[in-house]
């Protein structure tokens, strides 16, 4: 394969800058605070579901208080009308009777409208309680996202700093290649081989996948020399100036 000394150094040079920026891209990855953030952000859609779920209770809660309320209202009216018709009734007896009748089932309801009003107005009260208690967890988990954030950045920051700083370098390497068929190649093993794409003939093996080779097939890499690629992984082989045939 055609290349110069100068190109081969060069993509030498562009994979030790792309292994340590993998590695460095790593313990960005694996930073612990990413998690955590992941895990805080968990629990706060958890605890925002719970919300959803009380503010649809406590509508229900009220919407069944109001129904309530209004329906004892009424019977109050109707008790109030009842006790009216029978204070005004005289000596009508048979009037008295059926209004008092009216009047104790208005009663008998209300009473039983009494607890279910203080079963709701209870249960309204207990969901004032809990969103109370949600808005104290979203508020602890909100404070621990953003001092995770900030940790995350601070320490990220540095890391991606660190990369960052290898980029004028690479491109300077890759101008020096000056070969946009070689960067190809060398760009598709290195994606395919966990970032390193070159390899050294070694003695009469390859230096990366250890395979070696016999005499034949030795000679035949070193005629390709300074650059061919091992027959065992493909990756790119520097064949040294002490292989040439």
């Amino acid at each position: 394969m055609q290349a110069t000394q100068e190109q081969i150094a060069a993509l030498l040079k562009i994979q030790g800058i792309d292994l340590e920026c993998s590695r460095l891209t790593k313990q960005l990855d694996g930073l612990p605070q990413k998690k955590a953030i992941l895990d805080v952000r968990h629990k706060k859609a958890a605890v925002a579901e719970k919300r959803r779920t009380i503010v649809g209770m406590k509508k229900d809660a009220e919407t069944q208080l109001a129904h309530a309320q209004g329906e004892d209202a009424n019977l109050e009216r109707k008790s109030a009308t009842a006790q009216n018709l029978i204070d005004t009734a005289a000596g009508d007896f048979r009037s008295i009777n059926a209004h008092s009748k009216e009047l104790s089932g208005y009663a008998k309801r209300r009473e039983t409208l009494a607890g279910e009003i203080a079963d709701l107005t209870n249960k309204l009260a207990q969901m004032e309680k809990l969103a109370g208690e949600i808005d104290s967890i979203e508020a602890v988990l909100a404070k621990k996202e953003e001092a995770l954030i900030a940790e995350y950045r601070e320490q990220g920051g540095k890391l991606l700093a660190q990369i960052n700083q290898f980029k004028p370098e690479r491109e300077r390497m890759v101008s020096l290649v000056a070969d946009a068929k070689l960067i190809g190649t060398y760009e598709r093993i290195a994606k395919a081989k966990g970032g390193v794409a070159l390899a050294h003939l070694d003695e009469n093996g390859c230096s990366v996948c250890r395979t070696t080779f016999d005499h034949s097939r030795v000679l035949g890499l070193r005629a390709e020399a300074p650059l061919s690629m091992c027959p065992s992984c493909g990756r790119l082989m520097v064949v040294g100036n002490r292989y040439r045939g």
